[in-house]
């Protein structure tokens, strides 16, 4: 049942409201009010309702990639490894494409370049960016099979959707995946410096978590890391990289900030996904730690709650515990 609502539901809204903020804030709602109810049920320690709504999600995404059923939300997948025809001069000129999406045919012109430099070249060569898009998402839900919670979060028929559609946030997802739940050590610190390289909101992730943790040196080095990859691109094109990555204006720098600063963020929307995915990665363990809170104050007393909402026994086999 809550799988089939909370499908059915999405494909509402999507069906019946423009993409746009509206559109993402409902979607928002839908995939947490599923967690909730997952979680008063227990059924985030359930295998089969796991598989179940990770395998639905899936198969509607691979049958929107290919048919186009809810697809065609985005030129990412088209305009993103394009980008990698300017090297080394990633952000002093223009590009101009034509693409084919579903047999309507598209044409962009003198389009910049507003994404860190990594993020061009991380694709599946020789196949549509869509796929790899795909793979990215299906990837970080393989990573997270262990926190059942997140999955719910991450796993649901949107987030396969909008991967489906070829949206290029699903490389810094799966990047930051690796970073904060699969590696430890150096392969941790190797994944993260690999986030910092693809796309603004990756970076931001990374240095929030580590003021949140108070350790400033890892926050100042990400931030010393992004610069010093941004560095030989600013030598050769040092307003390019302010206009273009900073200010993330895709038109001529004569324009002024882009549409991710000013009203057109609302347009995106891909760009709910972040809150969503940090929600996914840090929001369990956090509500873990809460209910796992003595007697008193206010953490004690939303412990208190939690554990009332949440049924004593799980209505399947548990999952292991993470790592």
């Amino acid at each position: 049942m809550v799988t089939g609502l909370s499908t059915v539901l999405t494909f509402a809204i999507l069906s019946f409201l423009l993409p746009g903020w509206p559109a993402g804030i409902l979607l928002l709602v839908v995939i947490v009010g599923t967690f909730l109810l997952a979680y008063h049920w227990d059924l985030t320690r359930d295998r089969a309702f796991l598989a179940t709504w990770v395998g639905i999600s899936l198969a509607v995404a691979i049958v929107s990639l290919v048919t186009g059923w809810h697809n065609g939300l985005t030129d990412e997948p088209f305009v993103t490894p394009a980008f990698a025809q300017l090297w080394p001069n990633l952000y002093g000129a223009p590009i101009s494409i034509v693409y084919n999406q579903y047999g309507t045919q598209l044409a962009l012109s003198n389009l910049y370049n507003v994404y860190l430099p990594g993020l061009a070249f991380a694709e599946i060569p020789g196949i549509s960016y869509k796929w790899t898009a795909l793979a990215a998402w299906a990837g970080s839900v393989y990573l997270l099979r262990r926190r059942g919670d997140s999955i719910v979060l991450w796993g649901g028929a949107w987030v396969g959707l909008m991967a489906a559609n070829g949206f290029n946030d699903y490389v810094p997802f799966l990047a930051l995946t690796l970073t904060f739940v699969t590696l430890v050590g150096a392969p941790s610190k190797l994944a993260e410096v690999v986030s910092l390289g693809l796309k603004q909101f990756a970076n931001l992730v990374v240095v929030a978590v580590h003021l949140y943790h108070r350790r400033w040196r890892d926050a100042l080095l990400a931030v010393v890391i992004t610069a010093a990859i941004l560095a030989p691109f600013a030598y050769l094109a040092p307003g390019g990289v302010v206009c273009h990555v900073l200010l993330i204006q895709a038109g001529a720098c004569s324009q002024g900030a882009g549409s991710a600063l000013g009203v057109g963020f609302v347009h995106h929307l891909n760009y709910l996904l972040w809150p969503l995915f940090v929600l996914a990665i840090f929001g369990p363990s956090y509500v873990r730690s809460l209910r796992a809170a003595g007697p008193g104050g206010l953490r004690g007393r939303v412990g208190e709650f939690l554990r009332r909402r949440s049924r004593p026994h799980g209505n399947g086999p548990a999952l292991s515990t993470p790592p």
